[in-house]
Formats: C-alpha cells, structure tokens, sequence
C-alpha cells in the first residue's frame, strides 16, 4: 500500500507524535501511583538494608535479599529510597517514566525502520502515525501492568528500555550513513540492558538480524563486507555480554527460581507452547489477567490437547526461519517475538512457568503486526470505501481511538488491583483458589491484625500446595521484628512439623525453618535449646546452604553464644570472629547478619570477662552503621543498648538513665506504644532509675521499683528464667541494704 502524506485528513510532526505517546501513557497510569509495596517490593526494596544508602554504590547494586540483584535497576531502587523513604508515590513515578522513555525509544524504532530503504517505498509516507498508533497501542496495553505497576518489576521495564533504545540508536546509525555517535549510544544502552537483566542477552543477536533485514546492502556477500566495515561495533556488542556474566557470576546461590523449577529442561519446553499462545491470546484479547501463575500446571508428556499449540508455535518458528533465510522484513516481527521470548520461554527451567511481565517487549511485535496487518487491509480497501484514501485513513483512525480507548481503560482497571495487596491477592485467588503465593500472602496480611488461628489455616493450605514455601518462617520473621519471640517460637515450630511430615530433614527449606526457630529461642532468652538446635543442623546447613548463607551463619553465631555460656570463651570468641569476618566480607559491614555477628562477638567477649575488647567491637560496629549513614535505627539501638549495659558496669548511671529514656521514646515512635519492643526499653529505662537510685542510697525506692519488674518477670517469663533470676538477686540485695540503711538518703 503506498499513500501520500497529503492523502491523510491529519498530518502529523514526530515531534507532536511522540508528546500524544507520553501523554497516552501517563493517562493510562495516571492511578498506579496509588499502588502499594507488594511481593518482591516488600522483601527487595523495603527490608533490603542495601537500599539505605548510595555510598559506595556497589553495596545497592549487588546486594538482593532473596532474589539475585540486577545493578541498574537496584540502584535506582536505592535513589528512590533516599528520596522518597519507603512511599510507593515516588517509585510508582520512577517505573512510569521508565515506561515512558521505552515508549518513545519504540515510536522512533518503528518510524526509522519503516522509512529504511527496504520498506521506504511501501511505508515510508505512514512511518509516523503507523509508529504512533503501534507504540501508543504497546504503552497502554494492559499487558504491561504487571512490568510497570509492579515496582519490583522494574526490571523488566528498564531491560526493555535500553534494549528499545539501543535498536532506536542503531536504526538512527544506518539512517545516518553509520553515525558514530549513534552507534556508541547503542553499545552503551546494550550495556546497561545487560546490567538491568539476564534476558538481554539476545539484544546483540537481534541487532545482527535486524542489519542482516535491513541493510540496503543486496547479496549476502556484500551484506557481509559491508559489515566487515563496522566489526569494531560489532566486537563492542560481544563485550557487553562480560557484564551480564559478571553480574550472574557475583550473584552465584540467589538464583532460587532454577532450584524451584517444577520439571526438566524438557518438561518446561513442553509446556511452553501453551503459555505462548496464552501470551498471544492476552495480546489480544486482554481479558483474565493474572498476577501470579503458581498453579498452571507444567506439561511431562505429549497428548493430542497439545498438538495445536505445539503447530501453532512450530509454524511461526518455520516461517520466520524461511523468512530470515529469504531476509523477507517481515519476518524480522517473528524474530523480535522469539527472541525476546527465548531466554524465558525455551528450554531453560525456572519455577514460574508463566509471568505476564515477560511480554513487555514481545508484545511490540505483536502489536506491529496487528496495525500494520490493519493498515494493509484498509489500504487495499479503500478504492470500495466512500472518500477513498482518506476515507479509509478516517476509518483507521476512529478504530486506533477506540482501540486507545478501550486499552486505556482496561489499564486503568488493572491499576486498580495493584492499589491494595488484599485486592491483588483476592484476584489471584479467583483465577486459582489453591495459589500457594496468594495463600502465604493472606496469611501473613491476616498475622497482622492477630487473628493467629486463621493465619495457621491459610498458611497450612499454602504449604500443603507447596511443602518448600516458607510461609511460617516470613510470619515468625514478622513477629521477631516484633519482639513477639514466643508467637514467632510458636510458628516456627508448627512449620516445621509440617514440613518434615512430607521433606528429609536436609531439605534447604527444612534447614531455613530450623534456623529461624533458633533465632527465636535465642531471642526469648533460651540460649542452651537454640545452640542445640544448631548444633545438630550445623553441619547440613554448611553442606547445603553453604557457609555464607545467612542460616548458616545466623546458626554459627548462636552456637557461639552456646560455647561462651558453657565456658569455652576460646573456641567462642574464635567462632564468632570467624562469623563476623564472612559475614562482613559477603554482605558488607552494614549489613544485619554483621551487625548481628559483632554484637555476638561482644556479648562472647564481655562474658570472658574482656569487657574492653567488647566495648570496641560495638563502637567500630557502631562507627559503621553512623558512617555509612544507615537508616535501620533497629541496628544503632541494639548497639547502643549493648553499649549503654557495659556502660552501667563502670558505674555511668546518670548517662545510662538519659540514654535508656531516649530508646524507650524511639522505639515508641519507632514500633508503637504497645509494642513489645517498646516495653522492653521502658522496662530497661525503669531498671536503670532503679539502680541509680540505689547508688545514690535510696535502697527502699530502688527495692520497690525492682519488685513491680520482678512480679512481671516472674509472670510472663517464669521464676525459673535467667532475667527473673538475676533481678530476684537485685531486688533482695536492694531490701538487705534499706533494712541496714532505716532512713534513705533523699
């Protein structure tokens, strides 16, 4: 179809073109500032101490708590943070402008490749509005939701925009008689695709395929020497993929999802098929979106229900193989569909076996063969439409509106559900009642308002889904926060009797579960059962989890308290510095698990009598945490208290009673006033008034005050506890002391 310019009752600038895409997209996603933190938001953003700061750089970008970190992407996760702290608003406005940017990166894409030589005289009068309505249709298309709305899912987004913009440099380049500028940008945006997510890794073969379509370059031979001219870009594409290698090889041990993956390589190529005509059929169709896919099942053996989807896709793989081999254009749109697709729809098994998010860039040639699919049939139409040309172009574009339209509005409803994770969960839920992650996600938005039978009901139907989902051990992590040790002690041990109903007992999982429960023992003050429970696991742990893994090292330094109570203050203070220097070597100084090991350290040291030594290590721990400027104030609390207790050994009560009543009013401000925590640091604060009172002779005061603490004691923690005992020795020496001493001194 060839059509002048003139022809159109609308002409239209690039210019203004790409402002309507930035416009249209930001409408579309006007509400998505209203979404919430959710899922991966929660443990990679929120609680990812790595976040805190942006110096030195490198401890944001490569540092995830559960999932492998990306450079790019986390970085800009930790702009976000110390902008905005922990409100999704301005996350929400960073991931938009994301999708913005990968929108015009897309419009200019389509326009250079539709006014290329190749396709100049069939297109090239309708490059613009074909790009506008193609790149317009892709931005709001609510497909995109899930890579947009979804803050963690920057990833994906920030992938597709580099990849958009390194193939919108390179088209400029040719266009450009191979500008060199324009060429360097498209290495450089392949690199930083190559720092934002494994799935690049096709770009620099797809860049190869689109010269090879391209190039006005007519035989092979001369397509080849006309690229011989250009190998040093080519050499630079190569290079791009030592990033990506370095970036999989620093986060060795975080790609769970490969551990999780339901089948074979083989068993997740035969179940493939069917998610791509899944994909193909929302593209479409947009209808039943889901956020999670846990229950879709995976495909082990061939029936006849499979051999459509299995023809469908193995003759979209052999036209677009004739197509590239024959360097017909069009196939370049089953190449991009693919390609993009290959690195998570092939043969390499991961455990979710459909993820909509993965469609951000496949759906572009989607889209691109639908208009211009249209635009060929209203072409050939239009000597039978009244107005001829320009009546057919009037018809197309009254269709592209409705279609904006309709998309736009479906975005907005999908908006919507990402604006609460009760409202999310729920419509996973409806898509699959049995979805172990909706489940586990339920469970712990019902932990929350204290409704603890309901919460083992739901989290029991997760594990029953899924026996390795640890439900339980995020619930007791949540309570440990909290300072609820004996919820937290109460749901480990519940979780773990139901996984070892239907796992080995060396099961990662299993192990995990185990470590918490020791954590929370170790916490509600029950030392001797935690080192126990790591000792027996200690050795699985490090032969499974492997020596650096935080269980391991979090078990380590629980039985390094366990050999400084018994005595062993050597073999103790060896541990725990061992502990301390890995913990700090693999997850950097400010990290929690370190801070963890120095206090570990402290408390080994201080019990050898070396209270000096442990006074150093808190205050280097506590440089640390100042220096780098870490906003966990959990972290400078636990350190401080630790240093305010070797404080009130050398008999600096006046300042010990300041600092004391400053952490009680933090912690209120920090966690509420009924918070467990924060009646700890007001029982602490009283103590400390208590035995100033009774050095500066006030004994009766002082016994008075230690038997109000020493009856709660005795009630909540027993008579036979450690503190309860320690504070009956207080409160009995404070009486002997008022009976010698009849008038106290004022």
């Amino acid at each position: 179809m060839t059509t002048n310019s003139s022809d159109l009752p609308l002409a239209i600038s690039p210019r203004l073109a790409a402002i309507g895409i930035a416009v249209l997209t930001c409408v579309a996603y006007l509400n998505s500032f209203a979404g919430a933190f959710i899922f991966d938001d929660l443990t990679e953003v929120c609680q990812n101490p790595a976040m805190q700061q942006l110096f030195p750089p490198w401890d944001a970008m490569f540092k995830g708590q559960e999932a492998p970190a990306r450079p790019l992407p986390y970085l800009s996760f930790a702009i976000d943070t110390n902008l905005w702290g922990r409100v999704p608003f301005g996350f929400h406005v960073t991931n938009l402008l994301i999708h913005v940017i990968a929108s015009l990166a897309l419009f200019n894409f389509v326009r250079l490749t539709l006014s290329s030589p190749r396709l100049r005289d069939r297109w090239g009068s309708l490059a613009v509005p074909l790009a506008l309505a193609i790149a317009g249709l892709w931005a709001v298309h609510p497909l995109q939701t899930q890579a947009v709305t979804y803050i963690y899912q920057r990833i994906e987004s920030m992938a597709g925009m580099f990849c958009l913009l390194s193939l919108a440099a390179f088209a400029r380049a040719a266009a450009s008689d191979w500008s060199r500028p324009w060429l360097c940008g498209s290495v450089a945006a392949c690199a930083a695709a190559m720092a934002c997510k494994e799935n690049a890794v096709v770009l620099p073969v797809l860049l190869v395929l689109y010269d090879w379509f391209f190039s006005p370059v007519g035989t092979a031979a001369l397509w080849r020497a006309d690229v011989w001219r250009r190998r040093w870009y080519y050499l630079a594409l190569a290079l791009t993929w030592l990033i990506l290698a370095a970036t999989i090889a620093s986060q060795a041990g975080k790609y769970q999802e490969f551990g999780d993956a339901k089948g074979s390589p083989l068993t997740y190529a035969l179940t493939q098929p069917g998610v791509i005509l899944h994909y193909l059929r929302l593209a479409i169709w947009p209808a039943g979106l889901c956020f999670e896919y846990s229950g879709w099942p995976g495909v082990r053996s061939v029936t006849v229900a499979h051999l459509p989807a299995y023809l469908a896709i193995a003759t979209l793989v052999i036209l677009t193989m004739i197509g590239t081999i024959q360097r017909r254009p069009g196939a370049w749109l089953g190449v991009m569909f693919l390609g993009t697709l290959a690195p998570t729809s092939s043969v390499l098994p991961v455990e979710a076996l459909v993820n909509e998010h993965r469609m951000y860039l496949p759906l572009a040639p989607v889209v691109a063969s639908i208009v211009l699919a249209a635009a060929e049939a209203f072409g050939r139409a239009a000597p039978w439409l009244s107005g001829g040309a320009r009546g057919a172009a009037r018809y197309a574009l009254g269709l592209f509106g409705v279609a904006i339209v309709a998309l736009t509005v479906g975005t907005l409803l999908r908006n919507y559900q990402y604006s609460s994770p009760t409202r999310l969960w729920s419509d996973v839920l409806e898509h699959d009642p049995g979805n172990y992650r909706a489940l586990w996600s339920f469970a712990v938005l019902i932990n929350k308002i204290g409704k603890e039978s309901d919460t083992f009901e739901l989290a029991d139907k997760a594990l029953e889904r899924k026996p390795t989902c640890d439900v339980y051990n995020r619930l007791a992590f949540v309570h440990i926060q909290k300072g609820n040790y004996d919820t937290a002690e109460r749901f480990c041990r519940r979780g773990l009797a139901r996984q070892l109903a239907v796992l080995p007992p060396d099961n990662r999982y299993v192990l995990c579960t185990q470590g918490d429960l020791a954590t929370a023992l170790r916490m509600n003050g029950k030392i001797a059962e935690a080192d126990a429970i790591c000792t027996g696991v200690i050795e699985a742990m490090r032969r499974v989890l492997g020596a650096d893994h935080q269980a391991t090292l979090s078990a380590e330094q629980i039985m390094a308290e366990g050999l400084a109570e018994r005595g062993d203050y050597q073999a103790a203070e060896t541990l725990a510095r061992d502990v301390l220097a890995r913990a700090q070597k693999i997850r950097g100084r400010n990290d929690p698990i370190a801070i963890n090991a120095a206090v570990v350290l402290a408390r080994v040291l201080d019990t050898a009598g070396r209270t000096a030594d442990a006074q150093r290590v808190v205050q280097e721990a506590l440089d640390t945490v100042i220096r780098q400027g870490s906003r966990r104030e959990n972290d400078r609390l636990m350190l401080e208290d630790l240093s305010v207790e070797f404080l009130e050994r050398t008999g600096q009560l006046d300042e010990v009673v300041a600092i004391r009543r400053r952490h009680a009013d933090q912690c209120e401000r920090l966690h509420g006033m009924n918070s467990p925590l924060t009646a700890s640091a007001r029982i602490k604060y009283v103590l400390a008034t208590a035995a100033q009172a009774d050095a500066r002779g006030n004994h009766t005061q002082a016994a008075e005050i230690y038997a109000q603490i020493y009856e709660t004691y005795r009630q909540s923690l027993g008579a036979d506890h450690a503190r309860t005992q320690d504070l009956e020795s207080k409160l009995n020496a404070a009486r002997s002391r008022a009976a010698a001493t009849p008038q106290s001194l004022p």
